[in-house]
């Protein structure tokens, strides 16, 4: 593959991803509507996670094959990514949107310094460009999240700080595999996604996971489930993997931040969180780093050991 042939080929995945990531920024709506219809969080957690499994399971017949061959490294990249997947919903459930997505967004920071480490990449100046006004909106927008920056780190914090360090370290060891498919990447990592978020349920509180909810309760919860979390977010899933595979994780987690752009504009319009306007300007500078990314000509590659 020529030069141009690769970089027409960066900048098809950059924007898929920058636009997958940003239907992200509606992931915690569906979420809290289910917990509204009488799901508590740790339940709800398990069954957006538990749905689509049992959706793509025949999936895992059909590729047994190619999941045996490659179950060692399925195994890490899943757990990882399954990991930070549940804590990311965790998150959304015990603090506020924009906070869940901000601390989840130290996302570039993580996935760099591992890519620096692990993969022997190096850096350009458009690239350290696109970080500065990325994390400087970030910042921007974080000093000024009204009555949610004065609430003390919690467990919702703990959880979205994790699951950008996991999912960090998820895409660098996605990047290490070349070789696995990432349509095997995908059900494992929900598999595992469902694990966590059933141990979380295990040994959650009472007031976290309580009995299983009634009936009535799934039955209201199920069109949120069914077609945001199983028609909508697997495929989602399934352009940032295989962008993973292709990109330099940092890079990745850059383009991902589209997700703050959405998240900044429905948390005041569906959840009632106040955006000033600093935060509309840190909302612009998030997005302009985005697109200095998947304008970049020359993307960073690994260097061969």
């Amino acid at each position: 593959m020529n030069n141009t042939d690769s970089n027409h080929l960066h900048i098809k995945h950059s924007i898929l991803a920058f636009t997958a990531a940003a239907v992200w920024g509606f992931y915690w709506y569906p979420l809290r509507k289910i917990e509204d219809a009488g799901i508590p969080a740790a339940w709800a957690t398990l069954a957006i996670y538990l749905a689509p499994f049992l959706f793509l399971s025949p999936l895992c017949f059909i590729r047994r094959t190619s999941l045996l061959q490659h179950w060692r490294g399925l195994v890490m990249i899943g757990a990882i990514i399954g990991a930070a997947l549940a804590c990311y919903a965790t998150a959304f459930l015990h603090t506020s949107v924009l906070r869940t997505v901000l601390l989840f967004y130290m996302t570039p920071v993580w996935s760099t310094l591992l890519g620096l480490v692990f993969l022997n990449e190096k850096n350009n100046p458009r690239r350290w460009i696109a970080m500065v006004v990325g994390f400087g909106g970030l910042a921007l927008m974080l000093s000024n999240s009204g009555q949610s920056a004065a609430q003390p780190f919690g467990l919702g914090d703990i959880a979205a700080l994790l699951s950008g360090v996991l999912w960090g370290a998820g895409t660098v060891l996605i990047k290490k595999k070349p070789n696995i498919d990432s349509s095997d990447i995908v059900p494992v990592q929900y598999f595992f996604a469902m694990l966590v978020s059933g141990v979380f349920l295990l040994f959650g509180t009472n007031e976290a996971a309580g009995p299983l909810p009634p009936a009535s309760a799934w039955i209201a919860a199920m069109p949120s489930i069914l077609l945001f979390y199983i028609l909508i977010i697997p495929p989602t899933i399934f352009i940032c993997i295989r962008a993973a595979q292709v990109l330099s994780p940092g890079r990745v987690g850059i383009l991902m931040m589209s997700e703050v752009l959405v998240a900044g504009i429905t948390a005041p319009l569906l959840a009632g969180e106040v955006l000033s306007g600093k935060e509309w300007v840190a909302a612009g500078l998030i997005l302009a780093a985005g697109i200095i990314e998947v304008t970049t000509a020359h993307p960073v590659e690994p260097i061969p050991d």
